[in-house]
């Protein structure tokens, strides 16, 4: 959670690094990787001055700011990405149709796509670890907890917890197809 301008650097710095983008800057203005690090630039923006708003009314008018921002690239993209949910080093591979819940919470260096939904069941919320990779329209749903290093593959849906880490999982319900995860597989990240 970004309670500091120091976490806020760090945050953003990191999630610049994992993040993709385009070489030139020309291609950086038009680019859809360009957008995905502005809007996580101001949901980060957003959290910090929402969870230090009890300090100064400025930080209450900036949070406003940047939640108004935040909410355009959510509907921009069919999103909805709420604050203080993820860790540092977030990836958003395709910006669409991606439904996270406001309770669940997702660890560092995760990765998603589009149609990806962790969502509460029975008014219980998800726990994801760190290093999760998140693959086009798979589900997490309920009080469930995802060991770091799982792989979630394209529409799987998980309905109970993953205990093991570094591995894969696919099918509804899910159910581990492999015993490579994540680890096997590191995001290399990009130089600026």
């Amino acid at each position: 959670m970004i309670k500091t301008k120091q976490d806020l650097n760090i945050y953003i710095r990191e999630d610049r690094r994992m993040q993709p983008f385009e070489p030139s800057p020309i291609a950086r203005i038009f680019s859809t990787n360009s957008a995905i690090v502005r809007w996580k630039t101001a949901l980060r923006k957003c959290e910090y001055h929402h969870n230090a708003s009890g300090l100064k009314p400025l930080h209450k008018v900036a949070y406003w700011v940047y939640r108004y921002k935040v909410e355009r690239y959510n509907r921009r993209f069919c999103s909805e990405l709420k604050i203080n949910v993820f860790g540092k080093g977030l990836i958003i591979w395709h910006p669409e149709r991606i439904i996270i819940n406001a309770n669940a919470r997702v660890g560092d260096y995760c990765s998603l796509s589009s149609g990806v939904v962790i969502a509460q069941a029975h008014d219980e919320y998800p726990v994801v670890g760190n290093h999760v990779e998140l693959m086009i329209d798979s589900k997490v749903l309920g009080g469930i907890t995802i060991a770091d290093d799982t792989r979630i593959g394209a529409n799987a849906l998980v309905l109970k917890t993953i205990k093991r880490p570094n591995t894969t999982w696919a099918g509804v319900p899910a159910k581990q197809i492999s015993d490579k995860g994540a680890r096997e597989t590191p995001v290399v990240p990009r130089s600026y």
